[in-house]
Parts: C-alpha cells; sequence; structure tokens
C-alpha cells in the first residue's frame, strides 16, 4: 500500500490559529489511489475551499492518504492520517467514513456525496448528526427505480440486466437490494456482481463480453465505478450494451444515461462543511445537506453507435444530452 503525502494550503485567519501557529489541516482520506491531476470530483472539493479562502499552498494544509484501492487498508490509512494531527478529516465515500469513525470520535469527519450515513450507521440523523459526522448525502439507492424506468423506456424490449456494484461499501449493496426490488416490475431477470477488486471486475467484464445482458447497471456509490468509470462506459460501448448509472461521467465517457445529482458540485459544497468546522462548527450541530437537483444526462452519440432509440419524450425531459 502506498500512502501518500501532499501539503499544501497558508494564511487563513482562523480562530485560535496565529500566525505563530501551525496553519489549519485537512486530512483526505480514500478508498481508491490519488491521482494527479485530481480526479473531477477531489478538483471541486479544491475549487470549493478556495471558494471559502482555503488555498491550497497558502491558507490550509491538505494531508492525503489513500488505501490504494484496498479496502483492508483503509483504517491502517486512517490512522496514519491520523497521526499527522489533521483538525478535519474529509471523507469521499462509505468505506472512508467508516474507516474513519473506527479510528477517531473526536475528529470532525465531513463527508463527501456518501449515501445514506443513516443506514451504514455514520450519524443518527441527518437533522441532527450526533456525533463528530456531517457533510453532504445522497440516497441513491431511492433512484435506482427511475434509473431502470429510464432505462426500459430506451431498450423496452430488454429482458436481463447485469448490476455491478462495490460490495465493500454498504451503500452499494443497498442500492442492489433496490434493484432486486424493482427488477421484476420491469420484466427483467437481473445478474447482481459484487465486486471487490480491479481483478474481479475483468474477469466479470469478460465474461458480459459472452453473457451480453440487454442492460448493463452501474451503482453509484464509489470505489470499483469512481476507479474505472472510463473503462466500464468503454466497454458498453464497445459490447454495445446500453449502461445506465448514477454517474454522468459514465454518460459522457460513453454510458448511454445517467440520473443523479451533480457529484463535483456535492463536492463542492463539502467543502463548505469543511470551512466550518475549521472556524468551530461543530458536526453535530451541522445538519446532513442533501441535493436539491437531479439530473437526467441521455448520451444521443452513444445511442447511435450501439443502436438505440431514445424516445423523443426522454429527450425532452432530459436535463442535459451529449450529441
Amino acid at each position: 500500500m502506498a500512502l501518500g503525502v501532499v501539503g499544501a494550503v497558508a494564511a487563513w485567519p482562523l480562530p485560535g490559529f496565529s500566525q505563530r501557529q501551525r496553519r489549519p489541516r485537512i486530512g483526505y482520506l480514500l478508498l481508491t489511489p490519488l491521482t494527479e491531476p485530481p480526479s473531477r470530483e477531489r478538483q471541486a472539493f479544491l475549487d470549493g475551499l478556495a471558494e471559502q479562502g482555503l488555498v491550497p499552498g497558502r491558507t490550509v494544509d491538505i494531508v492525503y492518504r489513500s488505501a490504494e484501492g484496498e479496502a483492508d487498508f483503509l483504517e491502517e490509512a486512517s490512522r496514519d492520517l491520523l497521526a499527522q494531527k489533521p483538525d478535519v478529516i474529509a471523507a469521499p465515500g462509505a468505506p472512508p467514513v467508516l474507516a474513519a469513525l473506527k479510528t477517531t470520535r473526536s475528529v470532525p469527519i465531513v463527508m463527501l456525496a456518501v449515501g445514506d450515513p443513516i443506514g451504514i450507521g455514520a450519524v443518527t440523523s441527518l437533522a441532527k448528526p450526533g456525533g463528530n459526522v456531517t457533510g453532504v448525502s445522497f440516497l441513491s439507492s431511492e433512484l435506482a427505480p427511475k434509473r431502470l424506468e429510464y432505462a426500459k423506456e430506451c431498450v423496452p424490449n430488454a429482458r436481463t440486466m447485469a448490476a455491478i456494484w462495490d460490495r465493500r461499501n454498504p451503500n452499494a449493496r443497498a442500492e442492489a437490494d433496490a434493484l432486486v426490488a424493482a427488477v421484476g416490475q420491469q420484466g427483467l431477470r437481473m445478474e447482481s456482481l459484487g465486486l471487490a477488486s480491479d481483478a474481479e471486475l475483468r474477469r466479470s467484464l469478460r465474461r458480459l463480453s459472452s453473457a451480453r445482458p440487454d442492460l448493463l447497471y452501474v451503482a453509484f456509490e464509489g470505489g470499483l465505478a469512481a476507479a474505472n468509470r472510463t473503462a466500464l462506459a468503454q466497454f458498453a460501448l464497445a459490447q454495445r450494451i446500453p449502461l445506465v448509472s448514477g454517474w454522468s461521467s459514465l454518460t459522457e465517457a460513453g454510458g448511454l444515461l445517467s440520473y443523479a445529482p451533480d457529484i463535483p458540485s456535492m463536492f463542492r459544497r463539502s467543502a463548505y462543511y469543511v470551512a466550518r468546522v475549521l472556524k468551530g462548527a461543530r458536526p453535530e450541530n451541522l445538519p446532513i445537506e442533501l441535493p436539491t437537483t437531479v439530473e437526467l444526462v441521455v448520451n444521443s452519440r452513444t445511442a447511435q453507435a450501439i443502436g438505440v432509440t431514445l424516445p423523443p419524450e426522454l429527450l425532452l425531459r432530459a436535463d442535459r444530452v451529449i450529441r
């Protein structure tokens, strides 16, 4: 496991931090490898920090720790991060949040676009988190039936679907369970593929290239989907399999459609919570925020390439059409 450190960020006038003291320090805990240049989501978080006067290299320090895709190493990465004395931990995804919670109940933890924090036991309620966790959440499993509905509008004769989800992520499991309840109503048979490594994903994709399901569903929650978004979209495009997900980035890369909030905007908004904590707010008193809009994105180029006729009504309802 590679545990990376990136320092950065400087002279923000915070209560309790004089010029003679060290700068405020943000810990950033990842399951997936740290990439440079930053992913779109992490860049949005950095942009959000800058909007709050937290400029990497000038007004705060950011310390990164990654489990390099190995969930078993997340707690070790979290303990190593805590040894760097962060004032707040930013955690994108349920596994980093849970790992951070296992290693500290005192350092504030800000969730970046985490689904159902109540369901995974991170907080007691959205309005009153009640512990050291707050941030921005998205209940993706509630939108799974709507994604299927849109997919069936595009491929009305579909009978089989494969669903890919990261079994290390409890929220991804909840989304898979929601799919099981919804596929029967859409006349579909679903193969549920709970995966836990890139090697498992490669093997599953090789098999799916022969099995050829009518639809491919990729669960919203991070981990495998986030780390392999381009590969997943390009696989579906090459195999002419319509891909539906909660990731607009998959749709932009070649998937057919997505239905989800603007994930980078949620990361940007999470920076506001980090700033509030650094200014002295207690996580237990900061209600968890949910997105107010959900975006339907459709890729008409992909539809043409894989032989899918998009219903005019769906195109009219789409918030964004990639042409």
